[in-house]
């Protein structure tokens, strides 16, 4: 399954025997203009990514970026540190049980000898799992740091900064419940999207000042429990820089969001879609290849309820013009009627 993020279009779906690396880099040759992937830590899709790269750059053309998702790295370390924490618990649990039954022991004129250090031990125990969930918790909320757009103090984020930030927390990760997340942590993919944004943004040929300046103002607004008085005023200070230094830095401003808002960290839309397509997959007995393709067309035909693509397809988001017409008055359209009403509108494709 392959999804578009922003227009949340399905581009397609099929039904294999094997999910293997060579099956996804046919499906990945069949669009050839695609420039980024966005993809999960599987086997069999990170193969396929590999083997549609080394086709490009064979044929001498434009290399493909691959993303691994920050949706599977902060679920897997969310698992990792409700394990801590469930560890800790227990621990403390049991230490607890056996103080009250060392008190019981004492009040109802029973010897204590032989229980004091077994309870000193559980509370040592209980002491150290306590302070190695707390560190980790810590540390995984710097870690999640790194796959922000910007630091926590309101720098542009980059790849040497984020594996910085992941370094340092590593030494308090390392439970075996963190082995994934760890290994998640450390591939270079899971750090492509701050590369993307670094080639983009110098892509817009904007001033470095006023780009620096517009970065700083578009930090705060998604930071905005940094906001405080000094803040404020080093805003204003910055946007009255911005009008003397780029009369139109609001269109500016605007562009520099847009850059940011296109470039895609997770695969979770896929996930979304995935889950509605098992949803239907469950109301029938047998799901076959042409079923699949019709829920495809629906979805993809379907208009958005709400949200910034409300009364808007997936397929009109993807800028292909289609009739005006509900999922059944086009699935009732002969594929010649279909060319009629396309070449009238001035599409032949």
């Amino acid at each position: 399954m392959i999804v578009e993020p922003e227009s949340l279009c399905w581009m397609t779906g099929r039904m294999v025997k094997a999910r293997d690396g060579v099956t996804w880099a046919e499906e990945f040759a069949r669009f050839p203009a695609l420039q980024a992937v966005v993809r999960d830590d599987g086997s069999g899709l990170g193969k396929g990514v590999k083997l549609e790269r080394a086709r490009r750059r064979a044929a001498g053309q434009p290399d493909l970026d691959d993303s691994l998702d920050v949706f599977h790295t902060l679920r897997e370390g969310g698992r990792a540190l409700r394990k801590a924490w469930g560890t800790a618990g227990r621990a403390l649990e049991r230490a607890d049980a056996a103080q009250k039954d060392f008190e019981r022991r004492g009040r109802q004129g029973q010897s204590c000898q032989g229980h004091g250090a077994p309870l000193n031990r559980l509370w040592q125990q209980a002491e150290r799992h306590w302070d190695e969930a707390k560190a980790a918790e810590t540390a995984w909320n710097q870690a999640r740091s790194a796959f922000e757009f910007f630091t926590p103090e309101g720098r542009l984020n980059d790849r040497a900064e984020a594996a910085a930030v992941v370094t340092a927390t590593l030494p308090y990760l390392g439970a075996p419940a963190w082995a994934k997340t760890r290994r998640l942590l450390l591939r270079r993919e899971s750090f492509t999207f701050l590369d993307q944004v670094h080639e983009r943004l110098v892509g817009l040929g904007l001033d470095p000042d006023v780009l620096s300046a517009l970065l700083d103002l578009e930090g705060l607004r998604r930071q905005p429990w940094r906001l405080s008085a000094a803040t404020r005023v080093w805003a204003s200070v910055r946007a009255v820089q911005l009008t003397k230094a780029c009369p139109d830095w609001r269109d500016e401003a605007r562009r520099v969001g847009a850059v940011l808002r296109g470039v895609w960290r997770a695969s979770s839309l896929v996930e979304c879609v995935n889950s509605v397509a098992r949803m239907q997959q469950a109301r029938h007995r047998r799901m076959t290849q042409g079923l699949l393709d019709l829920k495809r067309l629906y979805w993809n035909l379907r208009r958005f309820r709400t949200g910034r693509r409300k009364d808007q397809t997936p397929y009109g988001l993807l800028g292909l013009s289609l009739p005006d017409l509900s999922f059944w008055e086009f699935l009732k359209l002969t594929p010649e009627e279909l060319r009629q009403k396309l070449s009238a509108m001035g599409d032949t494709s």
